[in-house]
């Protein structure tokens, strides 16, 4: 590929089964914004269930049209019961299956749910020759996946390609690593949920848990415009009103602590971002002058400088509703309306319905997409000159 003034950057955030809505919007992008069957995106960096989706792409870069019916696919198939059973029973069928194993077999931590069939999707998805292939056809020039490591509880991301040089901020750490089922199966071990794993000599869990700067991995990479996709519609900036016989129940605890799991940090940072480039635009008019030959470092370095920063457009898509279980599905044989957590709902009719929901939410911004992957015109004059190519 030639090399182009602009690099786009692709980020997906976490929300379990919800990931499916990233799958139709991704659908519709590759759909109507490929460069021929390249994927319009070369940095690729995803969280949690997100991973799963980024890191496909990553590897399927060079032939991306064709690859998201494949991941559609892989969604529709990924039905599980026991992620979406009573979980009650679920979890006393799997401490009953460790207690039978001799002592030196039982997993460590027992957990909620089985990774093995996570890991089973994982593996049918991620294909690392294709990743590699990618790197070398030069459509991938960087992936990363975060998790979050067990002791400390930093937010690491797992990063590969070209672009992907190591980084110590006091948000995250940036270790280069061969991505492989491991990385992403810890970005997407949901605590309590799904026990730790191993990558390395250190466990990780679900990247959720410590990220709060999910752009920062794709712009450090090199993304000058980057596509946020998140699970979740956003928060409103109200408090909600309690009614007048509200009592608090477990289960609000347990929903607030997986929404936050959940919680699209993107917008805020998105916010930042926003202020760090007028900040730039105003001063690069009076004093700015761009060195060359100098390479850009990460957003918050110590050692950065005003001509290190460059400036990211970001687009965000997000449900234009609230995600809800289909009302068939959310019934009790008495009729009642089920209680129970959308993000372990591997049913084909959700997944579907989360598809359909987020191609649709991507048709409606069309016209933001078409201005987003067009190339930015170089300026006359001495910013012109020296932007980097």
């Amino acid at each position: 590929m030639t090399k182009k003034q602009d690099i786009w950057g692709l980020v997906c955030t976490g929300g379990g089964a919800h990931g499916a809505y990233q799958v139709g919007v991704l659908k519709f992008i590759h759909e109507h914004f490929c460069l021929g069957e390249f994927s319009p995106f070369q940095i690729f960096t995803g969280c949690s269930c997100g991973s799963l989706n980024t890191s496909f792409f990553a590897a399927q870069s060079s032939d991306a049209r064709k690859s998201s019916l494949w991941l559609e696919e892989l969604w529709l198939d990924f039905h599980i019961p026991s992620y979406h059973g009573n979980i009650f029973k679920n979890t006393a069928k799997l401490f009953w299956r460790q207690w039978r194993k001799p002592r030196e077999e039982r997993h460590p931590t027992w957990s909620l749910l089985d990774p093995a069939p996570m890991i089973e999707v994982i593996q049918k998805g991620f294909i690392r020759q294709n990743l590699l292939r990618s790197f070398d056809a030069g459509t991938t020039l960087g992936i990363g996946v975060v998790a979050t490591e067990l002791l400390s509880g930093r937010c690491t991301w797992f990063i590969e390609g070209p672009q992907a040089n190591p980084w110590n901020l006091f948000h995250s750490l940036g270790s280069p690593e061969k991505i492989s089922t491991p990385h992403i199966a810890a970005s997407c071990s949901v605590p309590i949920f799904m026990p730790p794993v191993r990558v390395g000599k250190r466990f990780f869990l679900d990247g959720s848990v410590a990220l709060s700067r999910p752009l920062s991995a794709a712009i450090t990479m090199g993304a000058t415009k980057v596509l946020s996709i998140s699970t979740e519609k956003p928060i409103p900036d109200d408090l909600p009103n309690y009614s007048a016989h509200f009592r608090p129940r477990t289960s609000n605890v347990i929903r607030m602590l997986l929404n936050r799991l959940s919680r699209n940090a993107a917008v805020d940072e998105a916010k930042e971002i926003a202020v760090f480039n007028q900040f730039y635009e105003a001063l690069s008019k009076k004093t700015l002058r761009l060195g060359l030959g100098q390479d850009p470092l990460p957003l918050f370095h110590d050692e950065a400088l005003p001509h290190h920063y460059r400036p990211a457009q970001i687009l965000q898509i997000h449900p234009s509703r609230r995600i809800q279980p289909l009302p068939a599905e959310n019934r009790t044989k008495s009729g009642n309306q089920k209680g129970r957590s959308t993000r372990f709902m591997f049913h084909e009719k959700f997944i579907r319905e989360l598809v359909d929901l987020g191609y649709a939410d991507a048709g409606a911004q069309r016209e933001e997409l078409k201005d987003f992957f067009r190339e930015t015109p170089v300026k006359p004059g001495w910013r012109g000159m020296f932007r980097r190519s």
